[in-house]
């Protein structure tokens, strides 16, 4: 070997040489790769989570009044045929109700370019032909997927108290008249009880007094109250009665009188609740409680208006979409009689505006050598108008106007389809309900994050000041403030990492020396790393920082080998500029192979398909550049400082001789001796030990992907399929008022749960947004909208410790439940892999509706009866009742009425109908006429409507022409790729994994699948559909990586059987594993089958420079069993270290990168830990059973 020495210190010029002879290159190249760095590092994109395309687009189509299943034949089914025309679309389902179609689009996971692909989609419904009258339009969105880097909700206060003391005057006095000064002292023992409706200046009092009366008219019929009095004056209406009901009793009423007769949930969308005085003198007290809101829709509208035009302009922002603007509108309220006085139907009155609402220019004049406008004063612009449109000729022949025929009302659309509210604490700390706005804020593809959050602080900053000074601004969801925080965590983790390498370091090599350079090689190579992933297009996220973190045990592997290797050439007296490039360069070839060990151990998860692959591509990337970055440094860097740094140690002048029979490694050289000699016991002992390992594995419980540490969490709030808006709006406020009261329990119950995070008070929640009536913008990746859903609502809640959600959610279902029956109400926390949805799901695929129906009865019934379910449920809902009018073709063509005049005057008298438009500035303001609140039909007088035909010459009273039977009927229908398909799922108890469940109901599955008619499948979906594909797909990746370790291996040793007694030390890795997981209590998800199949690497990678050292011994002349020992005393403190390192490392990230990162974290430690002991003591009993006896290496 001292020949060959010389030789290479003769002839050999390699990279660690020149770095070694060229100080001042080196250094210059050292400073330019801390540069480079620094700068790649502060240009590189964050974000939270990577990057996962969201390849999804939504199609809406609307057909008002048809029931589900004509809407799904003559609408759905088109639809899906049209899109299903492009073969880029892997999966198609969709959602009929009455009156809707909703369509979801999800492209294959290969496709690069979706936006090309949705251009595609969107031309081809453009060119739907064919709908049924009434139909349309086909609305595709093509951005369903994005998901909102900023929500800023904008809500009004609640009114202070100086206004409430000037109402409180205001409504004693109005008492005080209505019941006459002199008994109204003692009106709160007379039984006398004043309700008090405080309204908006925009209220007429027209339309609120034919409101107030009607009502009084219902209590005086239904026996509610007698001696009913009102009072109207601006801005405030009062109803005083006698009465023997309770407060309760009487809010009741109201409540009832305003959803079904007005079809709305308050008087007057700006009003505040109505309250209930008994005493005139405690009208402080009454008012209090029901303050309404400072600001009007129209001033959040106007408000959140000029926010969304400002951010519009700028570089950094994509889009900015608004949730929660009230539509408004305008009513002309008709009576039949009324109109049929003036010999006039409703659908003339659409004829007549027509005529007269027109924007057709007036051409151009030419005269004089100029060119003038004619502009027609044809639009109608404004309510007084409207009113003034000649209609006709009364009796007496004089003009009749359309203000003689209705009364106009103008107001907000009625009954809404969507409602919005934003809770949070007022000055007192009691929760306070504010109508809100929210704009979703979309990022430029492409922007810094950090970039893009200053600009829109900048633009918030500026705008406000046009706005009222205690206008509600809150950032309901706030990407870069989750981007921060998440990026300082894992930042922080790296931190703790590094420094406790660098103990590790200092604590096995003994001396400062050599741990200073390997803290130096750290901050080197994460420089370089940077630059590379820059240069590649990653950025900085979770994962890629985690890859960081993973990596930095195996980054100081090549540093602590060419160390070691350095000293080595120290002590035996080499000199320090010789040493520093001669022990580098000595294991070139072995650093080498086991740098592209670890490569390739990672880079096949580049194979991983869809949002997985997507979601992990980071980590073999990072982790490659990682690995390139230290091999680079320990063959440059390395050998330049090192020549400076190192000194020969306390070892220097020791023998292998002494080494044997000396301190730790003479231990080590007994033991390893020891067990060579009785390698068939030790090989059998170990065996064991891997076999009850492998036993823990069946122990272990199966999970895809972990829920994710976050500040948000959400409530789905499902009513049943026939609940209105109004309904899931009084369903979402008893769910707030509950999520509430949890919240302060919980935060009594569990003071220290949450940690240092919580505000000073300990309070839990801090703020509570609620959308009815369909989903907010998407907010998470995985949380797809709800879209026209009228049962449904949202509650996005917003908890102050990240700590505290998954206890607060657990704490929070059953107290939901047990308090809202008849509701379904779901706790829900964030996912932070690949969307899956509800975790259990059983989809059912047939064609006859009540055979649907039936089977999925049953699968409900296997999920009931299995221990541990919750919120059994499916996503057809339960059947409703419809009225169904049967024409009598006879008696309608006597009474000169269709089928078709039937069907109009009929969703004339219910709904109401669109007659016009009005131009209010930039808003469009539709036109609606519809029968006034008295004369509106109920269940109750149906039959009592008048059909009139289209030009009004014939009426006559519905009842009389057809009959009205009733029937249960399905509201909603499910397809799946066009195939009706019920989903069937359920959640599962805390603490248990929907594994478990399907493990548990697996042979009545069996059983209840065997029985389906032909015809009908049920598929299991859910979390167990996504883990089992990506297990699969995992199975793929191990054997590719071991193929691809196995050939490197090849190439390095050249011998075909050494490779197996390499991986023949593989198992013992996967048994710690196991073994780890199974003490930690963790389950076996993607996570940590990632970790398992990652150890193959890092394992490898340490016996492959043992070999080296082997096969060198034996070149110096020692036989084989002393050159398996000496390896074993030369790699024992490097692979010490460098595994103590890694193990060390990995500690932050279980401690701090909470769910997602724990199994991974896990697995690793407890593989790498008995790596260690393989490699130092098994791996030398399994070389020497295949060299001595089965002679299958010589």
């Amino acid at each position: 070997m001292h020949g060959k020495d010389e030789k290479v210190l003769l002839e050999k010029h390699n990279t660690a040489r020149f770095f070694v002879e060229n100080r001042q290159i080196a250094l210059v190249l050292l400073l330019a790769v801390f540069i480079w760095g620094a700068v790649s590092y502060f240009r590189m994109p964050q974000r939270k989570d990577p990057d996962i395309p969201m390849r999804v687009a939504a199609v809406t189509c609307t057909w008002p009044g048809a029931s589900a299943e004509k809407v799904e034949d003559l609408v759905t089914r088109r639809l899906e045929e049209r899109i299903a025309e492009n073969d880029k679309v892997d999966r198609i389902e969709s959602t009929t109700r009455t009156g809707l179609a909703v369509v979801i689009i999800k492209l294959y996971d290969d496709i690069q370019n979706p936006s090309d692909v949705f251009d595609d989609l969107n031309l081809k419904l453009a060119s739907v032909t064919g709908l049924p009258d009434g139909a349309g339009p086909v609305n595709f969105m093509k951005d369903f997927g994005d998901t909102a880097t900023l929500m800023l909700t904008v809500a009004s206060p609640l009114e202070g108290e100086v206004e409430l003391s000037l109402r409180a005057r205001q409504v004693e006095q109005g008492i005080l008249e209505l019941r006459g000064a002199a008994n109204a002292t003692s009106a709160g023992n007379d039984g006398r009880v004043t309700l008090v409706e405080v309204l908006p200046a925009s209220a007429t009092e027209q339309s609120v007094r034919r409101k107030v009366e009607l009502f009084a008219r219902l209590l005086a019929d239904k026996g509610l109250a007698s001696d009913v009095r009102t009072s109207f004056k601006p801005g405030l209406a009062l109803l005083d009665a006698r009465t023997d009901k309770s407060d309760a009793e009487m809010l009741s009423a109201v409540h009832s009188f305003v959803q079904e007769r007005l079809r709305a949930s308050e008087f007057h969308p700006d009003a505040w609740p109505v309250a209930i005085v008994r005493d005139p003198a405690k009208v402080m007290e009454a008012l209090a409680p029901v303050a309404g809101s400072r600001y009007g829709f129209r001033d959040l509208e106007a408000y959140t208006d000029e926010i969304m035009r400002t951010l519009q302009t700028l570089p950094e922002v994509s889009r900015v979409n608004r949730w929660g603007v009230r539509d408004e509108a305008v009513y002309l309220n008709y009576s039949q009689e009324r109109l049929a006085a003036y010999g006039f139907g409703p659908w003339q009155i659409k004829e007549v505006l027509a005529a007269r609402n027109t924007r057709q220019g007036g051409g151009v004049v030419e005269a004089a050598g100029k060119s003038m406008l004619v502009d027609p004063s044809g639009e109608l612009t404004s309510e007084d108008e409207l009113g003034g449109v000649a209609v006709g000729r009364a009796k007496n022949g004089a003009l009749a106007y359309l203000r003689d025929m209705v009364d106009i009302e103008g107001g907000y659309l009625s009954p809404p389809t969507k409602r919005h509210y934003h809770v949070m604490r007022d000055a007192h700390g009691a929760w306070a309900r504010m109508p809100a706005v929210t704009l979703a804020i979309t990022m430029r593809k492409g922007e810094q994050i950090a970039a893009f959050s200053k600009a829109v602080d900048a633009t918030l900053s500026s705008v406000s000041k046009r706005l009222p000074a205690d206008l509600v601004l809150s950032r309901t969801s706030d990407q870069p403030q989750q981007v921060a925080d998440k990026v300082d965590l894992f930042m922080t983790s790296l931190y703790e990492a590094i420094i406790l390498v660098v103990l590790v370091a200092l604590i096995g090599f003994r001396e400062w020396r050599s741990a200073l350079l390997m803290a130096l090689s750290i901050p080197i190579t994460l420089a370089m790393t940077f630059g590379l992933m820059n240069l590649l297009g990653l950025d900085i996220q979770q994962v890629s920082l985690a890859a960081l973190i993973l990596a930095l045990g195996l980054l100081v592997d090549d540093p602590v080998v060419a160390n070691d290797a350095i000293k080595l050439e120290l002590r035996s007296g080499k000199s320090g500029a010789v040493a520093a490039w001669l022990g580098p360069t000595k294991l070139a070839k072995a650093i080498l192979y086991a740098t592209i060990t670890n490569i390739v151990a990672y880079l096949p998860y580049l194979m991983l398909s869809g949002d997985k692959g997507r979601f992990l591509y980071s980590l073999p990337m990072v982790i490659a550049c990682s690995l390139v970055a230290s091999r680079v440094v320990s063959m440059t860097f390395i050998p330049f400082i090192g020549q400076y740094l190192l000194r020969p140690g306390r070892n220097a002048g020791k023998t292998l001789a002494d080494l044997r029979s000396q301190g730790f490694t003479g231990r080590y050289y007994r033991l390893a001796s020891s067990l060579i000699d009785h390698r068939w016991k030790a090989m059998g002992v170990s065996l064991v030990i891997v076999l009850v390992a492998f036993a823990m594995k069946s122990q272990l419980k199966d999970q895809f992907f972990p829920y994710d540490l976050s500040h948000l969490a959400y409530v789905d709030v499902w009513l049943p399929e026939d609940a209105s808006v109004l309904a899931s709006e009084t369903a979402a406020a008893k769910a707030q008022e509950l999520i509430g009261q949890a919240a302060a329990q919980y935060a009594k119950d569990h003071p220290k749960s949450g940690g240092p995070g919580r505000q000073g008070d300990g309070r839990v929640l801090k703020t509570m947004t609620t959308f009815i009536g369909a989903g907010g913008p998407r907010f998470w990746f995985s949380v797809t909208p709800e879209l026209g859903q009228p049962n449904y609502a949202q509650i996005l809640l917003e908890i102050n410790n990240v700590h505290d959600t998954q206890g607060f959610m657990d704490y929070l279902q059953p107290r939901l439940t047990a308090a809202m029956p008849g509701v379904q109400v779901s706790a829900r926390r964030l996912e932070s892999g690949p969307p899956v949805g509800i975790p259990v799901q059983l989809r059912l695929s047939g064609d006859d509706i009540p055979m649907l129906r039936a089977q999925a009865e049953k699968l409900k019934n296997i999920l009931r009866d299995q221990p541990d379910t919750d919120r059994v449920q499916d996503n057809w809902g339960a059947e409703i009742f419809r009225a169904h009018l049967k024409i009598d073709p006879d008696k309608a063509a006597l009474a000169g009425v269709t089928n078709q005049d039937v069907a109009r005057s009929s969703a004339a008298a219910m709904n109401g109908f669109q007659v016009t438009s009005m131009r209010q500035g930039r808003i469009e303001v539709p036109v609606f006429a519809r029968l006034r609140m008295e004369e509106r039909a109920g269940m109750e007088d149906i039959k009592n409507l008048y059909v009139s035909t289209l030009d009004g010459a014939s009426k006559v009273p519905l009842g009389q022409i057809s009959t009205v039977s009733w029937g249960l009927e399905t509201e909603k229908i499910a397809r799946r790729n066009h195939f009706r398909t019920i989903t069937v799922s359920c959640f599962t108890a805390p603490g248990v994994l929907s594994s478990e469940i399907i493990q548990g109901i697996r042979p009545k599955l069996d059983a209840f699948t065997a029985q389906l008619p032909p015809g009908y499948k049920v598929e299991i979906g859910g979390e167990y559909e996504e883990q089992t594909k990506g297990f699969g797909e995992m199975g793929m990746v191990m054997a590719v990586s071991i193929l691809a370790i196995y050939l490197a291996l090849l190439f390095q040793f050249k011998n075909g059987v050494k490779p197996l007694i390499v991986f023949a030390a593989v198992p013992y890795g996967m048994a710690g594993a196991f073994g780890a997981l199974y003490l930690a209590g963790a389950p076996f998800g993607f996570m940590a089958y990632l970790g398992i199949v990652s150890l193959m690497g890092v394992i490898v990678s340490h016996i492959i420079v043992l070999f080296d050292f082997i096969e060198e011994r034996r070149a110096e002349g020692d036989d084989l069993r002393m050159a398996i020992l000496d390896a074993g005393i030369m790699r024992l403190r490097p692979v010490m270290i460098t595994v103590a390192a890694t193990v060390t490392a990995l500690i932050p990230l279980a401690l701090h990168g909470g769910p997602l990162w724990e199994p991974l974290c896990y697995a690793q430690i407890g593989g790498l830990t008995v790596a260690t002991f393989v490699t130092l003591l098994m791996v030398p009993v399994i070389y020497s059973i295949a060299a001595f006896d089965l002679k299958i290496v010589s």
